[in-house]
């Protein structure tokens, strides 16, 4: 085809005005994409690039470092040894985790990151919902489950004028969705304030929550302790087990009238028997 260019040493390039540079058993049928040197990579993807052995990069703008990458998305990264990336802009470094999500990150071993927007780190976490932040050493049998035993966090929010009480959601309609089949422990630091900042409260409030295999059996033993921090009598926050979702449910009550902007830090240190 006219104004196309296909370079290669060594290695044959099928892709336009791509380049092999080195190496053994490579292939290039991406366009303007790059494999260097290496041996037995394959890099189908338009605009991307592969260094090192074994790697299948299939998605645009992306790359690989390392070996035995699989990225099947666009925008994508990953560095290391054996990293499946299959969410766009997603990206992985270390050894052997899977990021299926949207701008996802892990970086350590054994990681899942399924939720958009979410980071693992340390040794077999599992960030589980969107924006959630899980960190693990290992589970309990070397290196045991993923997220069997982790620390995980996640933002809540909430900005309304009536139609109180509301829920803090995560992002725009998210819910702070357990895994089946564990014991947390959580702490929440929530503030809230109105526009012009004369008006303001905070709370902190720990408890336990389980959740067994259905959302219906999403319970919390025992009760929350809260602490009153900043007092406001006409504004409150509680939380709840939400068996329609699974989920940790917190909710905010206020009068009808003035916007009020509520944040939530939650934390949670979670526990199970997956090996």
């Amino acid at each position: 085809m006219e104004n196309e260019k296909l370079f290669y040493l060594g290695e044959p390039v099928s892709g336009a005005n791509s380049v092999i540079d080195g190496g053994e058993h490579n292939s290039c049928s991406g366009m303007n994409s790059f494999v260097a040197a290496g041996s037995y990579n394959e890099v189908a993807g338009d605009m991307s690039f592969a260094s090192g052995e074994s790697n299948a990069v299939n998605g645009s703008h992306s790359a690989a470092f390392g070996n035995l990458h699989d990225i099947l998305a666009n925008f994508a990264h990953a560095s290391g040894t054996g990293h499946v990336v299959t969410g766009d802009a997603g990206s992985a470094s270390g050894d052997g985790s899977i990021v299926s999500a949207y701008a996802a990150n892990a970086e350590g071993g054994l990681h899942i990151c399924e939720g958009a927007y979410s980071h693992a780190e340390g040794l077999a976490a599992k960030a589980y919902n969107d924006y959630q932040h899980a960190k693990a050493a290992g589970g309990f049998s070397n290196p045991g489950e993923i997220g069997e035993a982790q620390y995980t966090n996640i933002i809540a929010r909430l900005s309304a004028e009536e139609n109180y009480p509301r829920d803090l959601l995560v992002g725009e309609d998210g819910r702070i969705v357990l895994m089946d089949n564990k014991m947390n422990a959580f702490r929440i630091m929530v503030v809230a304030s109105n526009a012009d900042l004369t008006v303001g409260a905070a709370w902190e409030l720990k408890g336990l929550i389980r959740k067994n295999v259905t959302p219906d059996s999403t319970t919390i033993p025992g009760t929350v302790n809260k602490t009153i921090i900043a007092s406001n009598p006409a504004w409150d926050i509680t939380v709840e087990a939400d068996t329609e979702n699974g989920a940790l449910r917190i909710i905010a009550s206020a009068p009808a009238g003035a916007c009020i902007r509520w944040v939530a830090f939650v934390e949670m240190v979670e526990v199970a028997f997956y090996s």
